[in-house]
């Protein structure tokens, strides 16, 4: 089994290949990208073939990661990923989009139809997020989705602030649209 295809308005959401390398040392290469992540250490181009490669493995059953396309130009974005947060019972939502694609909502977009199959699909009861505090973009984004502020802990090694919304949240969220 392996990732659905997800669709939103302006974006397609797929299972990455190993065609996306280019793109996947792109992102991992850009310093304003990483910035948040590995406190802008880029990736090498091995380094970028590897992380492709696990997230290919880890895309073979129902969470994993998605890379992010324009559906009209086929451009990529970037990527979003559903998965098992380190060290806890949780699932986590991530995304890491091009530079050039910032502030124009896709990151806000596609993490609601990733929440709608978290929830609405594969019937989770909650989602969370976590960011280092300072990543003011990645929060507003966690919180334009419906995730609210729960605690700040210790994550990938380092402080984060850390996000989650329930069944019961998102359902009062998408009742309300």
């Amino acid at each position: 089994m392996s990732l659905p295809t997800l669709y939103t308005p302006r974006l397609v959401l797929r299972m990455p290949t190993k065609a996306d390398l280019d793109h996947i040392f792109q992102l991992g290469n850009s310093p304003e990208v990483m910035r948040y992540i590995s406190f802008g250490r880029t990736q090498t181009y091995s380094e970028a073939r590897a992380d492709l490669r696990r997230r290919i493995r880890q895309s073979q059953n129902t969470f994993g990661y998605w890379v992010t396309e324009e559906r009209a130009t086929k451009a990529f974005v970037g990527w979003m990923s559903l998965k098992p947060l380190d060290e806890t019972d949780d699932t986590e939502i991530g995304y890491r989009f091009l530079e050039k694609h910032w502030n124009k909502g896709y990151a806000t977009e596609a993490g609601h139809r990733l929440l709608q199959y978290a929830f609405d699909e594969q019937g989770l009861d909650r989602i969370v997020a976590v960011s280092l505090e300072d990543n003011v973009a990645s929060t507003k984004v966690m919180q334009k989705i419906g995730l609210t502020y729960d605690h700040t802990g210790r994550y990938y090694d380092t402080e984060c602030v850390f996000y989650a919304i329930d069944r019961q949240a998102w359902n009062a969220l998408t009742d309300a649209d």
